[in-house]
């Protein structure tokens, strides 16, 4: 009798787990198509747009080659073939190409996500996310120059043990930085049994400059980050719940605590906080299988998708009360596997894990206070 309740017991955790999958993965959902208004694709990228940092006049810097065999996923050879390179978009002038970003180094350069730090008295950094062979970096650039001709110089490479397999970066100082660990096995098929054994062994970690801590230390797939408006808050995509999860943040000594988690109905990557209303916008995939398939093959072509979140909260609560919006969705046609927006007025960029870069005119006001929405 014992033995047979322990096997319908286990069963049932089988078949919880397996219904719990298919859902995630979206095998019931039908891919549809809503654009916000006329979209196009934007040369030169081919081969990904996976992350977008934009600075205060305009400038969108992307990062564009990334290799997610770096994690031991199953991929389509071309991807690995993509050379690794860095691109800027001006929002001032929306009707012209992206241009490539050339800068000095002999490295390894396989980028993957991308911060920014602009003040007044330091300038503008640019941190970005390499996965080179031997080691998990951060290459910080100093970006000078105007929006029309921008100039990337490589400052240093920062490296630590605690850089196990991180995602992205949020800069919180022209040296300093959080970055997030989606696993800690890499380049091995290891990474596979940690993520079917749902194993939290990523993590958040901090360097202020010349130390690194952990600051969460027991993470599942942490993905994209961003910082709130005021720095109090560090929002965490996490696809595998299809939530981004809340931290609350120490300004003092970059401690975070756990605050509040934001279901979305989707698998989250990158997050964009709009600089004026506050607004989460997310690049999502809303058909996990369909991304899994195109990494396997770069032509199953898998759905993309924009989400704003929009905060209803009070100052101290913001996302105590907030609404879901669909910003975008294509059926993969236009652009294959989301992960990465940025918004400036009614124009909006989205970025993709290794297909193209798409730019849509709005005709919806999305920068309007929160009282008159």
């Amino acid at each position: 009798m014992l033995w047979k309740t322990i096997k319908i017991l286990v069963a049932l955790f089988v078949a919880r787990h397996v219904v719990k999958l298919a859902l995630l993965l979206g095998f019931h959902k039908t891919p549809l198509n809503h654009w916000p208004g006329p979209c196009r694709t934007v040369p030169p990228i081919e081969h990904g747009a996976e992350d977008i940092a934009l600075t205060k006049s305009g400038l969108a810097i992307i990062t564009s080659g990334i290799d997610v065999a770096y994690r031991g996923d199953l991929s389509d050879p071309r991807i690995s073939e993509a050379e690794g390179k860095l691109f800027a978009f001006d929002f001032n002038h929306p009707e012209k190409n992206a241009v490539e970003l050339k800068f000095s180094g002999n490295f390894e350069f396989v980028p993957h996500g991308i911060g920014l730090w602009e003040s007044a008295d330091d300038g503008t950094y640019v941190f970005v996310v390499n996965h080179r062979q031997e080691a998990e970096t951060i290459e910080i650039f100093k970006l000078s120059g105007t929006t029309e001709k921008p100039v990337l110089e490589h400052v240093e490479s920062v490296q630590d043990p605690l850089f196990t397999s991180m995602n992205d970066v949020v800069a919180t100082g022209p040296r300093s930085f959080y970055v997030s660990n989606d696993g800690y096995l890499r380049f091995t098929a290891m990474r596979a049994v940690e993520r079917l054994f749902n194993r939290p062994w990523g993590s958040v970690v901090h360097y202020n400059g010349k130390i690194a801590r952990k600051v969460v230390d027991s993470a599942f797939e942490y993905n994209g980050m961003s910082l709130s408006r005021d720095g109090n808050f560090l929002f965490i995509s996490c696809p595998f719940t299809s939530s981004v999860t809340v931290y609350e943040r120490s300004t003092d000594s970059n401690d975070l605590s756990f605050h509040q988690e934001i279901q979305i109905g989707a698998l989250p990557d990158n997050i964009f906080v709009h600089p004026e209303t506050g607004d989460l916008w997310i690049g999502s995939s809303p058909i996990g299988h369909r991304v899994l398939a195109a990494f396997e093959n770069l032509d199953n072509w898998a759905p993309s998708q924009a989400i704003r979140v929009r905060p209803l909260g009070s100052k101290e609560e913001p996302f105590e009360k907030f609404k879901l919006y669909e910003a975008f969705y294509d059926d993969g046609y236009l652009m294959s596997t989301s992960s990465s927006v940025a918004v400036v007025g009614n124009r909006m960029l989205v970025g993709s894990v290794m297909h193209k870069l798409v730019f849509c005119e709005m005709k919806t006001e999305t920068n309007l206070p929160r009282d008159q929405y």
